[in-house]
C-alpha cells in the first residue's frame, strides 16, 4: 500500500535542547532546502526494527514480534519469510537488527539478532542465515549468550569497510558489566564473518577479556554506521535521563559509561561529539549517500525515538558542523532508517513501545521520503542550529544531579514516578522505606522490576547521597 501522506521540507524543531563541545566557532549558512514527499510503504506492523535492501530492490525488515518480511515490486509480502519460534518479546526485547553479507550477490548471507529465553535468564544471539527462494535457510550461530534484560539490549548489525561484522549491545540495565572486559555487555564488537575474532581486535591477546570487545563503556548503543571517504565509525546511543550520544568510534576506547555520562570528562575515556539533554532516544544511524537528495549527500541521519523525529547532522571528519531537526512529531517514534537503490529514505515508526509508545491507527508504519514533484505545496525552510563552540565541564556528584542522571527516568524528576517506576513522593515503597533499605536497593537493584544495580558502578559515598536525596524530598512532599 502507498498512500501519500504530505509534502514538508527539510525543517528545524528548536524544542530539542543540544549540548555540544569542541567544535568550529565558524558561521555557517543555512541548510539546502530540499521538497520531498512521505508515502506510506507498510502499515499494521509491530514495531519494524530493521530495514535493509538487497542488490535488486527488495526490502526486508525485522519486526521485533519475531518475523523477517518482505517487500517486492511495491507489495509486501503476507507471509514471513523467517518466524523465530523461541524469541523472547518482553518490552523491548526481540527480533532486531538485520544486515546483509557485503558480498552477498555471491554468498547470499544475512545476518539477525535475537533475544531468546534460558532457564538463567534472557540473552541476546546473532545468526547468519542463507537466503534462497525468498527464505532464511541453513541458520549458523555467530554470537550468543550475551546477557539480555527488557531494556538495553541494543543491538544493530553493520559490516564494516574491512569486511568485519559489527555488533551494538546495551547494557542489560547492569551498567557494571559496561567496564568489565570479561563481559559482552555495554560494548561494541568486533567479528569475522563467520563469528571468528580477527587478529587485529583490541583484547586479541588479553586472556582476561572477551577477545570479540571492539570499544566498551557504552550503555545502551542502538546506531551505527561507516563514514564515507574516511571509514570512521559513528554511533547513536541512548544516556541516563537524557545524556544520549552521538560518538566517533575507535579502536579499544572507553566511552565511560557509566564512571562518566553526560557531558562529564575524565582522562582515559572518550567524551560524545554531541550530547542531549532532554532525551530524543538514538536509534539508527546511517550516512546518506543517495542520488535522490545530493544536497544531504555525506551527512548523518538519525532515527529519534522520544525525539519523534530524524536529525541531520553534517560533519567534516569528524567535527560536527550543523544539524536540523526532520518531521519533528509527525509520526511519533522513528527507529530504523534506510536508504533505497533509488535514494530514498525509509523509516519506520516505534510505536508498540509500552509504556512510551502510543499506537494509532495503522500503527506500526514503514514510511518512505522522496523528492517532490509537480505543483506541490512546499513550506519555508527554517534556519539551522549551529553548533558552537563550549567547555567540557568536570565531573559533578551533586545529589541531586545524581539522582536527576540515574534514577529520575523511571521515579520521575519531582520524584512521583513514570510509567516504568513507581512514585518515592509518599515515603510508602515496596520495597523498604528506610535508609538503609534505600541504599541496598540502589546498589543491588531490584532484578524483578528491572531497576539496575549501580554498586560498582557509583561509589558508596555516592549511593548514600542518592539515598538522602531520596529521603529529603520526599519528607518535604
Amino acid at each position: 500500500m502507498r498512500v501519500k501522506i504530505f509534502v514538508l521540507v527539510l525543517s528545524v524543531a528548536s524544542v530539542i535542547m543540544l549540548s555540544a563541545f569542541l567544535f568550529s566557532k565558524k558561521e555557517f549558512s543555512p541548510l539546502e532546502s530540499a521538497s520531498f514527499v512521505v508515502d506510506t510503504v507498510a502499515q499494521n506492523l509491530i514495531v519494524p526494527w530493521e530495514i535493509i535492501f538487497l542488490p535488486d530492490k527488495t526490502m526486508l525488515f525485522s519486526e521485533r514480534s519475531g518475523q523477517v518480511r518482505v517487500y517486492k515490486k511495491g507489495n509486501l509480502l503476507s507471509k514471513p519469510i523467517l518466524t523465530v519460534k523461541e524469541i523472547n518479546t518482553t518490552r523491548k526485547q526481540g527480533l532486531l537488527g538485520l544486515c546483509i553479507h557485503p558480498e552477498f550477490v555471491k554468498n547470499k548471507y544475512i545476518y539477525i539478532a535475537y533475544n531468546y529465553q534460558h532457564e538463567s535468564g534472557a540473552f541476546l544471539r546473532i545468526v547468519r542465515y542463507l537466503f534462497v527462494n525468498d527464505t532464511l535457510i541453513s541458520p549458523k550461530v555467530i554470537v550468543e549468550n550475551i546477557l539480555a534484560n527488557p531494556n538495553h539490549t541494543g543491538c544493530r548489525l553493520k559490516f564494516g569497510p574491512d569486511k568485519k561484522l559489527y555488533i551494538t549491545t546495551g547494557d542489560a540495565d547492569r551498567p557494571a558489566l559496561a567496564q568489565d572486559l570479561k563481559s559482552l555487555n555495554g560494548k561494541i564488537l568486533r567479528v569475522n564473518d563467520d563469528g571468528s575474532v580477527p587478529m587485529d581486535n583490541p583484547f586479541s591477546k588479553n586472556d582476561t577479556a572477551q577477545k570479540q570487545i571492539w570499544t566498551y563503556g557504552h550503555r545502551n548503543p542502538q546506531g551505527i554506521d561507516f563514514q564515507p571517504g574516511t571509514g570512521y565509525l559513528f554511533s547513536s546511543e541512548h544516556g541516563p535521563s537524557g545524556g544520549d550520544e552521538i560518538n566517533w568510534i575507535r579502536k579499544g576506547k572507553n566511552y565511560g559509561w557509566p564512571v562518566i555520562h553526560h557531558r562529564d570528562t575524565m582522562a582515559n575515556k572518550m567524551a560524545p561529539l554531541l550530547e542531549y539533554t532532554p532525551s530524543i532516544g538514538p536509534s539508527a544511524a546511517l550516512f546518506y549517500q543517495g542520488r535522490a537528495f545530493p544536497d544531504m549527500k555525506g551527512n548523518l541521519l538519525v532515527a529519534c525515538l522520544r525525539g519523534e523525529s530524524i536529525i541531520r547532522i553534517e560533519l567534516d571528519k569528524q567535527k560536527i558542523l550543523r544539524q536540523q531537526v526532520l518531521l519533528k512529531s509527525r509520526f511519533g517514534r522513528i527507529r530504523a532508517l534506510a536508504v533505497s537503490p533509488e535514494g530514498y529514505i525509509y523509516f519506520s515508526t516505534s510505536q508498540h513501545d509500552p509504556p512510551e509508545g502510543k499506537p494509532r491507527p495503522g500503527d506500526d508504519l514503514i514510511l518512505r521520503i522522496r523528492p517532490a514533484t509537480g505543483n506541490a505545496d512546499v513550506f519555508t525552510n527554517g534556519p539551522t542550529k549551529n553548533v558552537g563552540q563550549e567547555t567540557n565541564v568536570a565531573v559533578n556528584n551533586d545529589a541531586e544531579k545524581l539522582y536527576s542522571q540515574l534514577c529520575a527516568e523511571c521515579h520521575g524528576i519531582d520524584l512521583k514516578g513514570t510509567g516504568r517506576g513507581q512514585s518515592l513522593a509518599d515515603g510508602k515503597w515496596q520495597y523498604g522505606s528506610d535508609r538503609k533499605d534505600i541504599i541496598n536497593n540502589i546498589a543491588n537493584g531490584i532484578a524483578q522490576k528491572g531497576m539496575p544495580a549501580w554498586e560498582g558502578a557509583v561509589s558508596k559515598e555516592d549511593i548514600t547521597k542518592i539515598a538522602d536525596f531520596i529521603l529529603r524530598k520526599s519528607a518535604n512532599k
